[in-house]
């Protein structure tokens, strides 16, 4: 069990400035030595994100909001959660953290050049020493949830079904081709996509979008051909994976899930967003108090909306074409009820926003972001 010493915290809480300033520069070149020296462990990241800045962005912030904590890490366990269900659905184990600790200490070594004296150093390396025992206490517990030895790995599906639910959104059905039982989930959770692309392993998490029916799971994926860099395996399952064919996922995971104790839902979504706010929709009870707004650019885009308009009837919202207002919000969503939001970060700020000012409280306000969690705190 790692320790630290008093005089190492109080090193960690005083040059943790430096980490959230210099963050993003100094896990770039921790993930470029770390890369150079294994190679196999790209087949565990996303690589996209690599490219774009929010994969070093999301680690920075959580080695920097750890060390800030570093006298009391539990205030950090609902974040170390979301992150260690990302972990669990990537096939992480206990013994990649080491790597990652020791090209950690380089990167930030290189970066601070002369001012990393070795008790700092020393002092960076027992904190993440715990930190990473945390992390691995967590997701062990998750792997052993999931019982049978071959749940803990990525398993063969095969495509039962796949449909065009909208431009450039499709789902795929899949059941488990190994003979294995098909674990339960929560609505909200995702599924990670394993393909092989030039000898590389590539994995992007797609959300159920359906409530367990013990048969099958189906999740809905969306082509990235309107950003660069696009979307490389969502584009190249559209092209490539048909019904009848089989690929690789590991089991549900993921921790954006419906209140049970709340009594009224609202959910708010912005285009894609919808997909796991589908299956929280799908598994509500008739009669259950709930509405749902969907912005969507036209009516065109929006994913299950006859689904919705049939169960939900005057509690579906579509915006197709036009912005949510503050008027709207302030009309449709009372003050006490639980809300669920889902979409492009810009879009849930904007909406965070709106609805704290009208008196929502903050821990009445869930969310589910499609990149790195920890990548959106400033």
């Amino acid at each position: 069990m790692t320790t630290i010493t008093e005089e190492q915290k109080q090193i960690v809480k005083s040059t943790a400035p430096i980490l959230k300033e210099h963050g993003k520069e100094i896990t770039s070149i921790f993930y470029k030595k770390m890369f150079e020296a294994h190679p196999e462990l790209r087949n565990y990241f996303n690589l996209t994100n690599q490219e774009i800045g929010t994969q070093p962005l999301a680690l920075a912030n959580t080695v920097y909001l750890a060390a800030e904590n570093i006298e009391q890490l539990d205030v950090l366990l609902p974040q170390v959660k979301t992150i260690a269900h990302k972990h669990r659905s990537l096939t992480i184990k206990a013994e990649h953290y080491p790597i990652v600790g020791e090209y950690l200490l380089k990167g930030i070594a290189e970066y601070l050049g002369d001012a990393a004296t070795p008790e700092i150093l020393d002092a960076w390396g027992a904190a993440y020493g715990i930190i990473a025992e945390i992390f691995i206490e967590v997701e062990q517990e998750m792997y052993d949830a999931l019982g049978d030895e071959r749940n803990r790995d990525f398993i063969e599906f095969k495509i039962i079904k796949k449909e065009n639910v909208a431009p450039n959104v499709f789902t795929l059905d899949l059941a488990r081709n190994d003979g294995g039982e098909l674990v339960a989930y929560e609505p909200g959770q995702y599924l990670s996509l394993r393909i092989k692309l030039k000898e590389l392993f590539h994995n992007r998490q797609y959300s159920l979008t359906k409530a367990f029916d013990g048969e099958s799971y189906q999740v809905a994926i969306k082509q990235e051909n309107e950003k660069e860099p696009a979307g490389v395996v969502s584009n190249h399952i559209f092209e490539n994976y048909h019904v009848g064919d089989t690929i690789l996922a590991t089991l549900p995971a993921g921790d954006f899930e419906l209140d049970k104790a709340a009594n009224n839902h609202v959910f708010i979504a912005g285009g894609i967003g919808i997909t796991p706010i589908a299956a929280m929709v799908d598994s509500l009870e008739i009669g259950d108090q709930a509405q749902l707004i969907h912005c969507v650019r036209t009516e065109e885009y929006a994913v299950f909306a006859e689904e919705f308009q049939e169960k939900l009837g005057a509690q579906y919202h579509l915006f197709a074409g036009k912005n949510v207002t503050k008027a709207d919000l302030e009309e449709l969503v009372k003050l006490g009820v639980t809300i669920y939001l889902c979409g492009p970060v810009p879009f849930m700020r904007e909406i965070e926003t709106i609805l704290l000012g009208l008196g929502h409280v903050q821990s009445a306000i869930h969310f589910e972001a499609f990149q790195p969690a920890l990548s959106l705190v400033k």
